[in-house]
């Protein structure tokens, strides 16, 4: 058994024949170090190229770091290769460099591919170079396949990566308009997750069910579960994620109930979250619960105007598509554009 190990790789994004190899690279060592080579420009030009956002190293080093948190022999560590020239120069100063990341005595290099066997033995002559797999025979993809096709790929990324990759569709408009009933219908036809309004009980469970003594400090308690647990549904996405609002509808309650927007939550709004948005028209019947206010239709659409405009203020428009129509039509619509924006169809 070696003593040190190291699997090196940009990981953008890791998948799980990254995985399977460090995994078993760990059983061949007392420590194996992963190490991220990332050169922050290269990275974000390669991200554009194929219409990611930007994966950052701290991102690829949370999510390996996810994985093999409960296995203490498996280290992850960052190598800068921001001053070095570009694969496949710049050999000596990477050695150096991973010299400095790696000061143990490096005893084997594990690799999935040939083509740097032989460099690596001459700049690490003390190092035994192994390969394994390297025609990928367990998990046919490259990060470059994953990058090209994010959704069709999903089964081979790391389930802490994939946060990043769903698609996040918000669910937004007035009282009863549908949402909460639109958002749990679209999430079991894809199979996937949701995230409910926390604010909608927010009164009952915290306040006694009196709703004439919320403070600046419950709607912005509100803004931050909602933020919870949001990431919470995400976290078990397949592929699509959906929201039932948002912090822009509770800066909204905040207008209605206090007579002023809230910058505590104005801090979680943001719109580059989402990849679209539907917002409903209220043009369904009002259903009174004994929770909703302002069921006249002049007022409703009133208050609907209103909280469209903060969508566009705070910079929705982008991916903001307005639904209508009856419970049918709204449910036709919504699978049509959620299937657009699955095959990458713009808003």
């Amino acid at each position: 058994m070696y003593k040190t190990g190291v699997y090196f790789g940009r990981f953008c994004p890791p998948h799980r024949g990254h995985l399977y190899q460090i995994i078993e690279a760990s059983t061949k060592c007392e420590k194996l170090v992963v190490v991220i080579s990332d050169n922050s420009e290269q990275t974000r030009k390669i991200c554009e190229s194929a219409g990611l956002p930007n994966i950052t190293y701290q991102l690829r080093k949370q999510w390996i770091s996810q994985q093999v948190q409960d296995m203490a022999h498996i280290v992850v560590r960052v190598l800068d290769e921001t001053d070095i020239p570009e694969y496949p120069d710049g050999w000596v100063l990477w050695s150096e460099r991973m010299k400095q990341i790696v000061p143990e005595t490096i005893d084997a290099f594990f690799m999935g591919e040939r083509d740097d066997q032989a460099t690596l033995e001459t700049y690490f002559p003390q190092a035994k170079v192994e390969l394994f797999d390297p025609a990928r025979t367990r998990y046919p993809i490259s990060a470059t396949d994953i990058r090209n096709d994010i959704l069709g790929n999903w089964h081979y990324i790391l389930g802490s990566a994939r946060p990043f990759f769903a698609k996040k569709v918000l669910i937004a408009g007035t009282e009863s308009c549908g949402k909460t009933t639109l958002t749990k219908c679209l999430a079991k036809l894809y199979n996937t997750s949701w995230s409910e309004e926390v604010g909608r009980y927010y009164a009952r469970d915290y306040l006694g069910n009196d709703e004439t003594i919320f403070t600046d400090m419950d709607f912005g308690r509100i803004a931050h579960l909602q933020y919870e647990q949001d990431y919470q549904a995400l976290r078990t996405a397949n592929k699509v994620c959906f929201f039932d609002t948002d912090a822009t509808y509770t800066d909204y309650f905040s207008e209605l109930y206090l007579g002023h927007r809230n910058p505590l939550v104005e801090a979680y709004i943001d719109h580059t979250k989402y990849d679209l948005m539907l917002y409903l028209q209220p043009d369904v019947q009002w259903v009174a619960d004994g929770q909703r206010l302002n069921g006249e239709r002049q007022k409703r659409m009133a208050l609907s105007e209103r909280l469209l405009n903060m969508y566009l203020y705070h910079g929705f428009g982008d991916k903001l598509v307005v639904v209508g129509g009856d419970y049918t039509q709204r449910l036709s619509r919504a699978i049509e554009l959620v299937d657009g924006l699955m095959r990458g169809a713009q808003p």
